[in-house]
């Protein structure tokens, strides 16, 4: 972890400084963590420390961002604290910094609890850390994975696909089993077999007479996402027009 990083490269710093080898084969100096100032921001809904690292003549300057929620469950005061204590506040410190860059990524648009602790992870984030903060954002309510399906659903329906191809494309969104559960449901009144009539005049302007073409465009329609049995039952319409 990042808190144990940083504590021990600044006690090894003040240690190598030492020119006695008794000194540097004894346990390493003690570290001294002080909490400067606390500031709130955003409304008073973030808070931030400035707190001083100290260890010998090693001085380490570092400034944590908590939640409001966390202020008041750390109950964080100006003086000197234990490192234990220092670290669970930067614990604290990344999950509420991940969690806003969680909502800045929402702001462009909808993501499942997968795809957004991906992204926090590809920000630098431990996986950890990224998948409470994508639970934190659902539990807020900036996460709505039911609702979401069914506008991603309404989208590929748009796009004339069959049901395969929406089912691969919703998994690879990273939507979860529970909110997948609900798209027989949403896909039960659709008539694929007219969609991929309507996919083929779009695309191709007809059904093509030459057998070697339909073969192709069968092949092609399958890419869709359509079945044999939804590709035979479209042309058959696309007969009678």
């Amino acid at each position: 972890m990042r808190t144990r990083t940083s504590i021990c490269a600044l006690r090894t710093m003040a240690v190598r400084v030492t020119n006695n080898p008794g000194e540097r084969l004894s346990s390493a100096l003690p570290l001294t963590v002080t909490i400067r100032s606390l500031r709130a921001q955003s409304g008073g809904a973030e808070v931030v420390l400035q707190i001083l690292l100290e260890s010998g003549e090693h001085q380490e300057q570092k400034t944590l961002l908590l939640s409001t929620e966390q202020y008041y469950e750390l109950k964080p005061c100006r003086g000197v604290i234990t490192e234990e204590a220092y670290e669970r506040l930067e614990a604290a410190s990344q999950l509420c910094n991940a969690v806003r860059s969680g909502e800045n990524l929402l702001s462009y648009g909808s993501n499942t609890v997968q795809a957004l602790a991906r992204k926090l992870v590809q920000k630098g984030y431990p996986r950890e850390v990224a998948v409470n903060a994508a639970r934190k954002l659902e539990n807020m309510g900036l996460i709505d994975e039911s609702r979401d399906v069914c506008r991603e659903v309404e989208k590929c329906l748009h796009k004339l696909w069959g049901a395969k191809r929406i089912q691969s494309h919703l998994w690879s969104r990273g939507f979860s089993a529970e909110a997948m559960s609900a798209l027989p449901e949403l896909l039960a009144e659709v008539d694929f077999a007219r969609n991929c009539a309507s996919l083929v005049q779009k695309h191709y302007g007809g059904l093509p007479t030459d057998a070697d073409e339909q073969r192709r465009m069968t092949a092609g329609l399958s890419r869709y996402g359509y079945s044999l049995s939804e590709i035979r039952a479209a042309f058959q319409i696309l007969k009678k027009l």
